[in-house]
């Protein structure tokens, strides 16, 4: 079966407000995100799940990061946490969680995986997991059981260390390989790669768009805020993959409009976010 294009326009009506929404009707999102070193991952992903329209934008992150926080974006509530104990006084606010980008590995990045997958099945709440997340997963499932809502978002590298195979098997099929992260995890996936695909089960579509000047630091974590800044509106996990990849991808190729690739930044996709959605 051939993967089908994704219907951005239909996607972005289901995005529609009426005049009396107030901005938790638009969901909350908490971001599991940036240990130490890795703080601007954090911030990428919280304002990227802002501009995408939730109502409601949570960052979870280590103390060191607090003031670059608000600096760099206001409207999100940033949590100083710096165990897995103080993440637990956030876990049951959000409608859905994006762990992993800038979360590292060590005992920290450990505490925070667990302690989101852990509630994230009890809350039956959707989680995203990219990045450090993603190379910590197949550990983690020995320890506890998954979620029932999951979104993956790996590249080539960490869908073979999912499917414990190398990156050429991943290449030579990619089809078949989505495929099957998506069934051993229950999942829907995010391959990443040239002509993204995304899977749940058997149905999958590929995105098109995109250009090598995307190929730069944070656009994953820019990827990973749009997904749950939909899923928080109430988008299905697949249909909010879907157009944000899309949105994602027709985001860069309009900065090549005025510009070249090499000076593409993940935070220009963010600023260029609003003319994607509304054109």
């Amino acid at each position: 079966m051939n993967p089908s294009t994704i219907q951005t326009k239909k996607l972005i009506k289901k995005l529609y407000r009426n005049s009396e929404s107030h901005k938790g009707d638009f969901g909350h999102v908490l971001v599991v995100a940036g240990n130490i070193g890795y703080g601007g991952a954090a911030l990428l992903s919280s304002k990227a799940a802002m501009r995408s329209g939730a109502g409601l934008v949570s960052l979870a992150t280590r103390s060191e990061h607090l003031q670059a926080a608000l600096s760099f974006s206001p409207e999100v509530m940033t949590k100083p946490v710096d165990s897995g104990q103080a993440l637990e006084n956030y876990l049951d606010l959000p409608n859905v969680i994006c762990l992993g980008p800038g979360l590292g590995k060590d005992y920290w990045s450990e505490q925070m995986m667990f302690k989101s997958l852990e509630s994230a099945y009890k809350n039956k709440t959707p989680i995203l997991i990219d990045a450090d997340g993603l190379n910590l997963l197949p550990e983690f499932t020995k320890k506890l059981p998954l979620p029932k809502k999951i979104v993956l978002t790996p590249h080539i590298g960490e869908a073979a260390r999912l499917l414990n195979t190398s990156t050429e098997v991943i290449k030579k099929n990619k089809i078949s390989a989505v495929r099957k992260i998506s069934k051993k995890y229950n999942s829907v996936v995010v391959l990443k790669s040239h002509e993204t695909l995304i899977c749940r089960g058997d149905k999958i579509y590929v995105c098109n768009k995109g250009n090598p000047g995307m190929a730069t630091a944070g656009m994953g974590d820019v990827l990973s805020g749009m997904i749950s800044g939909f899923i928080a509106q109430k988008l299905s996990l697949l249909d909010a993959a879907s157009l944000a990849v899309d949105l994602h991808a027709q985001a860069g190729d309009s900065y090549l409009e005025n510009n070249n690739q090499q000076s593409l930044l993940a935070k220009d996709i963010i600023d260029l976010l609003s003319s994607v959605i509304y054109e």
